[in-house]
């Protein structure tokens, strides 16, 4: 299952696709301290709805 953190560091080299493989574990430290209050609200709602569709979905191919 996927984790508010792996969510988090694929959101943000989705934003940013040039982000070289060596400076990923800082650029991510960096886009973390950048973020305010407001955005990780954000952030942790969109989390929150794609787990709820997982959920439904998941059930969904459970009850076939």
């Amino acid at each position: 299952m996927k984790t508010f953190e792996d969510y988090l560091r694929e959101t943000c080299f989705a934003i940013n696709p040039t982000i070289l493989d060596d400076d990923m574990p800082d650029f991510f430290d960096d886009w973390l301290g950048e973020l305010n209050g407001e955005e990780y609200m954000k952030w942790a709602e969109l989390f929150g709805r794609e787990m709820y569709l997982k959920g439904k979905e998941d059930m969904l191919e459970n009850t076939k």
